[in-house]
């Protein structure tokens, strides 16, 4: 009998992407950025320190090899939760390491950084991440992120009822609604 490919239900890909975005967390994006060009030559150079100080900051971080390990941890999980998608851990890793290489997001990830923090703040951040418990923190932080993203994945799902009931009461209440505009405009005695 001929696998069947499972039914990736629209919820199962909302969760997905949810939790790879979840795990992903400060980790995302794509290519190398360029210094904008201004008239003061003077700008140009802070924005490369800027930029270098952002690469070594991942550097520090070992962003390369987090990324790797948390796309890994990701399929681990979705096939732990869906068996069935073990079939597909081949096409679903070569789709995240084209989309979420290290490679991929980097320039992405310079910019993230450059416009959420100060190259002095990405500077105390590097020196925090060169301590003991900063490099302690590099290296747990993907696990409990996806780990943190697979609790909120099964209280999501060992709650969905309560939302679909929920949204039926509200789809109720919409259809209710409709149902009274529409019979007072086709009522104009009322």
């Amino acid at each position: 009998m001929p696998i069947q490919p499972p039914k990736v239900t629209m919820k199962i890909r909302v969760l997905s992407v949810l939790c790879i975005a979840m795990a992903m967390g400060t980790f995302s994006f794509a290519q190398d950025a360029a210094p904008t060009k201004v008239a003061d030559d003077s700008a140009v150079v802070a924005e490369d320190s800027h930029s270098a100080a952002i690469e070594k900051f991942l550097s520090v971080m070992k962003m390369e090899e987090t990324t790797r390990k948390t796309i890994d941890q990701m399929l681990a999980m979705q096939v732990q939760q869906n068996p069935q998608m073990g079939a597909f851990t081949d096409v679903m890793k070569s789709f995240l390491q084209k989309h979420l290489a290290f490679a991929v997001i980097k320039g992405d990830l310079i910019k993230l950084y450059r416009d959420n923090f100060t190259e002095a703040e990405i500077k105390e951040l590097t020196a925090f991440y060169e301590t003991p418990v900063g490099r302690k923190a590099a290296e747990k932080l993907p696990m409990l992120a996806a780990a943190g993203a697979q609790i909120g994945g099964q209280r999501v799902q060992a709650n969905m009822a309560e939302l679909q009931a929920a949204m039926a009461k509200r789809e109720a209440e919409m259809r209710a609604a409709s149902q009274e505009a529409a019979q007072g405009t086709a009522d104009p005695a009322k």
